[in-house]
């Protein structure tokens, strides 16, 4: 059996460069067995914004106990949408009953108030910000008020599993203009590189699904077909590869 390589990746994007170790693995995978790799990836960018945007005084107002960014439709990716059903199939009873609950509770107070139905070509006075249809979409979900399944006493209760999106979202404006979305201005940090992004377009390349997003309500309605194209294995090496050209400039070497 071949053994599992130690690597060391070196990748830049523009403003930021990383130098780290990786083990590859011997044996063929699926797509997801990067995404703890993406994931601290996006925690080490999320880090350097936010210390840039203090120096700068900007400091990130987002902190525990805001989950004003949780009440909207917060778009992952399908590898992620597998992850975390997954994670909810291996959690402990009865906890996993509790968040299928608030999950079931969350798409059917969705469809019956007509938001996803709605083409919302029309502008909604209370959302003066909300301009195209896709925002006057995420404001009319807002208004709902939803809480993401995983929400628990306003903090995030999958914190090291969260996805890449919500880690990549670091806002500097007051906290209380986020409880006002679309109604108030709310400054984001546009971070050098989407890694949601990377991983979207990598699993389209790989395993052949829809470059897209899904709101994380919807995670555990994953269509069978596209678990099955996601659990799908391929060569470690191929895959790291193909995820370091979507994101940047990139060149892998032995470890020392």
């Amino acid at each position: 059996m071949t053994q599992a390589a130690k690597i060391r990746v070196h990748l830049r994007t523009e403003g930021w460069a990383i130098a780290a170790g990786l083990t590859v693995p011997s044996e063929p995978a699926p797509v997801e067995i990067w995404l703890p790799f993406l994931q601290a990836l996006a925690s080490q960018l999320s880090a350097k914004a936010q210390e840039t945007a203090a120096a700068e005084g900007q400091p990130v107002s987002c902190t525990k106990g805001c989950g004003a960014c949780c009440r909207q439709p917060v778009g992952i990716t399908l590898v992620e949408a597998r992850a975390l059903a997954r994670l909810v199939a291996h959690a402990p009873e009865p906890r996993q009953g509790e968040i299928r609950r608030r999950f079931a509770d969350g798409v059917a107070r969705l469809r019956v108030s007509g938001v996803l139905a709605s083409d919302h070509a029309d502008p909604a006075p209370e959302f003066p910000l909300a301009v195209t249809s896709q925002q006057r979409l995420g404001a009319a979900w807002f208004a709902l008020q939803i809480a993401c399944p995983f929400l628990e006493d306003e903090a995030c209760g999958i914190y090291e599993d969260r996805p890449l999106v919500c880690r990549e979202h670091l806002v500097t404006s007051p906290a209380s203009a986020c409880a006002r979305l679309f109604r108030e201005p709310v400054d984001r940090i546009e971070l050098p590189v989407r890694l949601a992004d990377a991983l979207m377009r990598t699993a389209a390349k790989l395993a052949g699904v829809e470059a897209r997003t899904i709101p994380l309500m919807f995670a555990l309605s994953l269509t069978p077909e596209a678990h099955d194209a996601l659990a799908q294995p391929h060569d470690p090496r191929q895959m790291l590869e193909t995820l370091l050209g979507e994101i940047g400039e990139w060149r892998i070497e032995p470890a020392p």
